[in-house]
């Protein structure tokens, strides 16, 4: 069986065990999703789409997730401004540990949207992204996946890439973007409009070298059909059939697969957003894909045409 294949099973298991083990506990702050979109960034695409060394890929989104808690705990202010600290604490994370695992901006913010102030929640992550590294290791002894950049080659990198004003500015434009949408969210009380795979998305796509930067149509597409599809197997799964929580993720992530293969593209946030809906308040459930929808299409309609001018990608692993 090819390895391509063995990995997306591999995949699949993990995020099924993880929703059992929240079918036992129920305890739903260990859930979370965007460990679907890293497994396959690290897992099953050919190259990984985020820099940084072993150390860095489990540290960045484990202590995203504890800055989000540690805020929601303990620091009494609206939600605008809490997303806005996470953001800037998570991208100064970033760059201290010379990393470029995005998706822990998302480990972050989950926590601020979805209220989590559970100890379990950062400790879950932590587990994660320890699977999703030992993972990592098992396929770069194989030598079929492209390894990822360790720090010896940083250097030699960060020379060829953007400086300081440059990195500021990037990240200005970006902060501003996710603010302005923040608060058009909730202001509206589309709250997941800002569902943090989304944010993650727009980081991806205001990047050169992604390929959907291209195709944008698809890259929204994608991430609708994907929460329409989470929705109506959540629903079908443990509303109609009472079935288990394990049994949707499944459905939901082998949907997301399917995806994938139909419309040729991978694009990570996806799988996450396939996965959310198990987290989000009933209130907003039947919305959930019309949220997504308008908050993908404003995200990557900044993520494409705010950075039209940028020619190289703003480097967090620089040296400055």
């Amino acid at each position: 069986m090819p390895l391509k294949v063995w990995t997306r099973i591999v995949t699949m298991a993990l995020i099924m065990v993880l929703f059992a083990l929240v079918d036992i506990s129920a305890e739903k702050e260990i859930l979370f999703p965007e460990i679907a979109a890293l497994a396959l960034g690290f897992w099953i695409m050919e190259k990984p789409p985020w820099r940084g060394s072993l150390l860095a890929v489990w540290m960045s989104p484990t202590l995203a997730a504890l800055t989000g808690v540690l805020l929601l705990r303990y620091v009494p202010l609206p939600t605008i401004f809490l997303i806005g600290m996470a953001f800037i604490l998570v991208v100064l994370q970033l760059k201290l540990l010379r990393s470029e695992v995005f998706p822990s901006i998302s480990a972050a913010i989950l926590a601020i949207i979805t209220h989590a102030t559970s100890w379990l929640y950062p400790v879950s992550v932590g587990i994660l992204m320890a699977i999703i590294v030992l993972g990592k290791t098992c396929l770069d002894k194989f030598g079929e996946k492209g390894r990822l950049t360790e720090p010896s080659e940083m250097f030699e990198l960060a020379q060829k890439e953007t400086g300081l004003v440059s990195g500021l500015a990037y990240w200005g434009k970006v902060f501003a973007g996710v603010l302005i949408i923040s608060a058009l969210a909730l202001q509206s009380n589309f709250m997941f409009m800002i569902a943090p795979p989304l944010i993650v998305g727009f980081v991806e796509l205001s990047r050169p070298d992604q390929p959907l930067r291209s195709t944008p149509a698809k890259a929204v597409l994608l991430l609708f059909l994907a929460a329409s599809t989470g929705v109506l197997w959540f629903y079908l799964v443990t509303g109609v059939f009472h079935g288990p929580l394990w049994l949707f993720s499944g459905l939901a992530l082998g949907t997301v697969f399917c995806l994938f293969y139909v419309m040729n593209a991978s694009f990570p946030p996806v799988a996450a957003i396939a996965l959310l809906p198990v987290l989000v308040p009933e209130i907003y459930f039947w919305k959930y894909p019309l949220h997504v929808l308008l908050g993908s299409s404003l995200f990557i309609f900044m993520g494409i045409y705010f950075f039209r001018e940028v020619a190289q990608e703003p480097d967090l692993m620089a040296e400055n």
